[in-house]
């Protein structure tokens, strides 16, 4: 099995095409397990494994916002 970075390197640009996803991450499942993180505001993520890892969407509360680097 590929390592979860590879995978989310790889299938990352696929997610973001889908209507709604606002970004692509790495965390961890309800137990504990590696997963892959999509934040999403609204609706449009149906995956529950890439590649053998989790898939756990995150709804978000609002618009994502870019720090200037160093804070």
């Amino acid at each position: 099995m590929a390592d979860i970075d590879s995978v989310k390197y790889a299938r990352e640009q696929q997610l973001m095409e889908i209507q709604g996803v606002e970004g692509v991450g790495i965390g961890v499942d309800d137990i504990g397990n590696p997963a892959i993180v999509v934040y999403v505001n609204s609706a449009g993520v149906r995956k529950q494994q890439i590649e053998g890892f989790k898939v756990k969407v995150e709804n978000l509360k609002g618009p994502i916002t870019v720090l200037p680097a160093g804070h």
